[in-house]
């Protein structure tokens, strides 16, 4: 199996990206690359809140709104080289999320690790299943790994993956800012979609309803023959 490989997951808020990048990173032995937690690493670094740049973005994260496409796209390329420098594959939540990100990452990308390699997946989820996954979405305090609301999770009160205290995460997942952000994605982020199929890319299609372990199965049936 090529370690040099990119899968592109795609899918609205609360449909369980960052859960199933997981999952695949592990399977295929891949870096996961968020571009929430790579976006939140810098807007939250206490030793960058006098960036001006940083206090804009900041600002538009938290009013659920997406940042700056010119300055995403800026520090996700810088990330993508620095992997592809070191022979990792990658698999990305929710990147590109706009155009002008689109155009100016997927022809880096495809420079850096061949259009062969770059897989594309889009976990599909009804708007009410969003709303209601969010309102109810916690996230650890100490490493900010997100628990998507089920009733395997509704009575955990640490993080699976470091121990930590599990906190709502405030105004980014109140209802109205929920439909935001839902707004968002449909105007933003699903044109790219078209983008990549124009581009000659297949975007195979999840089922993002059932439970996790079962949107895993599928995504692994789906990917097992094209990552070798």
């Amino acid at each position: 199996m090529s370690k040099k490989k990119i899968v592109i997951l795609y899918g609205a808020p609360g449909a369980g990206k960052d859960t199933q990048s997981a999952q695949i990173a592990a399977k295929f032995n891949l870096f996961s690359l968020s571009s929430s937690k790579l976006i939140e690493e810098k807007i939250f670094n206490p030793a960058l809140q006098a960036d001006l740049i940083i206090e804009r973005e900041k600002q538009l994260f938290e009013a659920g709104k997406l940042c700056t496409p010119s300055w995403v796209t800026e520090i996700i390329n810088e990330k993508v080289a620095q992997l592809s420098v070191e022979e990792r594959g990658i698999i990305f939540s929710g990147s590109p999320r706009t155009m002008y990100e689109a155009e100016n990452e997927i022809p880096k990308w495809e420079e850096l690790y061949g259009k062969e390699n770059i897989n594309v997946l889009e976990i599909k989820i009804k708007p009410e299943t969003s709303i209601f996954r969010n309102s109810h979405r916690r996230m650890c305090a100490d490493c900010r790994f997100p628990i998507i609301y089920s009733a395997e999770t509704e009575k955990i009160t640490t993080c699976p993956k470091c121990g930590g205290p599990l906190v709502y995460r405030g105004s980014l997942d109140e209802e109205e800012t929920i439909k935001v952000r839902l707004k968002e994605y449909e105007e933003r982020t699903l044109p790219i979609l078209n983008y990549l199929s124009e581009r000659g890319y297949e975007i195979m299609k999840i089922d993002g309803e059932p439970l996790p372990p079962e949107v895993t199965k599928e995504i692994f049936q789906k990917l097992d023959p094209l990552m070798k």
